[in-house]
């Protein structure tokens, strides 16, 4: 029997919480955070009051402030930090995250300066990793509260957004 897919979630604010939380519900997710006192909220009490009020996050999601163990664990990386921090959160993991880990951009806007799309940074810091993003007209709290949403995860390769799909689904 094949062990599930891991779930990592670089970023800890609103969308990446609710994003880890959905996933948690799916398969092992790991969230990290920049915060350690987040991250060990997360672990001990299940919530992420300074982003998502009380709302109480699934028990199977589990946080670390430590980016190295989060890239060591990744079996789909989704990096859901700020545009203007994606390229000096994802430079550290360049050796740390095994190959052909696909990765997914919850960022949104354009990197600062270079006027990348978060996707194009991505591919930058991380080369010969399929890099795609999952998007939708979605509002955090909303998702969190369970209520009806839309999202694409889109890949260059077809077959990888589409068995990716299934680890951020709900009902």
């Amino acid at each position: 029997m094949a062990r599930p897919v891991r779930v990592v979630v670089l970023g800890s604010g609103s969308w990446g919480t609710t994003v880890a939380g959905l996933a948690a519900k799916n398969t092992p997710t790991l969230l990290w955070s920049r915060n350690k006192e987040t991250a060990d909220e997360i672990n001990v009490d299940h919530r992420n009051r300074r982003y998502l009020g009380d709302r109480k996050l699934p028990d199977a999601l589990r946080a670390t402030a430590d980016i190295d163990e989060a890239a060591h664990e990744a079996d789909v990386l989704v990096v859901g930090v700020p545009s203007y921090a994606v390229r000096s959160t994802l430079e550290p993991l360049v050796h740390e995250l095994r190959a052909w880990v696909p990765i997914v951009s919850l960022a949104k806007g354009l990197e600062p300066g270079t006027r990348l799309r978060p996707t194009q940074v991505i591919s930058a810091c991380l080369p010969g990793h399929p890099v795609g993003l999952l998007s939708g007209p979605n509002i955090a709290s909303e998702i969190a509260d369970g209520k009806a949403a839309a999202s694409v995860v889109a890949m260059q390769d077809d077959s990888v957004g589409t068995a990716l799909q299934p680890l951020f689904a709900s009902t």
